[in-house]
């Protein structure tokens, strides 16, 4: 498997798309430092909310094309003894890990500039970053999952999209139309329960309840904070995004496994 790791990281590197992806989370740092407040909370929350789009984005899309593309060779090295276990892990782990990279030279070097000046600030940006590589498992492993079931390059991508879009727009508009619709009745606990399953909203809850703009939250972020409090969504957090990440993966592998070549 560490062969296949060290291989897979040089081919991303090669591609040169882990440049691209780091080039725009620089490119997302630059215009925020340039147009915000360089040393206040605006710029903080800006920033998560960019990465929070562009995280995902091109993690989901990105692997789930790598992904199909490398089958013809995946079936060369299983012709070669190398187990499968090894193989899928292998590829996880070096896409996970180039874009880790990417996102750590892209925004982790030039936010330790910006925020240097305000330890707290620093500390939230670092924990930005560590939810980041977080975020960044989640949707390799989702876009495993969906290039395990689907074959076609075209239909993978648009699927990636949506799940995407669903992850990021539509979410909370379906949260806050169950509470409208259903709102005479105890529906907290099944509301929390919904708001749960979505990482990407988790997370910018947890990074704006410890800042001065918890305004900026919405329906969802209200009723977690009132129902668990702060360590409260810490916990379940960790809890929920561990989840996010070995499910998908747990699927896909299985799905691999029986994948006819």
């Amino acid at each position: 498997m560490k062969e296949i790791l060290f291989f897979e990281i040089k081919e991303n590197i090669r591609s040169r798309w882990v440049f691209i992806y780091s080039g725009l989370l620089v490119l997302v740092m630059m215009i925020l430092s340039f147009f915000g407040d360089q040393n206040g909370i605006r710029l903080l929350v800006s920033t998560m909310n960019l990465t929070l789009i562009v995280i995902p984005l091109f993690s989901i899309t990105f692997s789930g094309m790598s992904f199909l593309e490398s089958m013809p060779f995946a079936e060369v090295l299983l012709s070669k003894s190398v187990s499968r276990s090894s193989l899928f892990l292998g590829k996880y782990l070096g896409i996970t890990i180039s874009l880790s990279l990417g996102l750590l030279f892209g925004l982790g070097i030039p936010g330790m500039f910006l925020f240097s000046n305000d330890p707290k600030f620093l500390f939230l940006f670092f924990e930005l970053i560590l939810f980041g590589i977080f975020l960044t498992c989640i949707f390799v492993a989702i876009a495993f999952l969906i290039s395990s079931f689907i074959r076609r390059g075209e239909i993978v991508l648009t699927v990636s999209l949506l799940v995407w879009l669903y992850f990021f727009i539509f979410f909370d508009a379906l949260v806050f139309i169950f509470s409208l619709y259903l709102g005479d009745y105890p529906i907290e606990i099944p509301s929390l329960i919904v708001i749960l399953l979505n990482p990407i909203d988790l997370i910018r809850i947890l990074l704006i309840l410890q800042t001065s703009s918890s305004a900026l939250l919405g329906f969802s972020g209200a009723l977690l904070l009132k129902q668990l409090g702060l360590f409260g969504v810490l916990g379940i957090t960790v809890l929920f995004l561990s989840l996010w990440i070995s499910i998908p993966l747990l699927v896909s592998f299985k799905r691999f496994q029986k994948r006819n070549f």
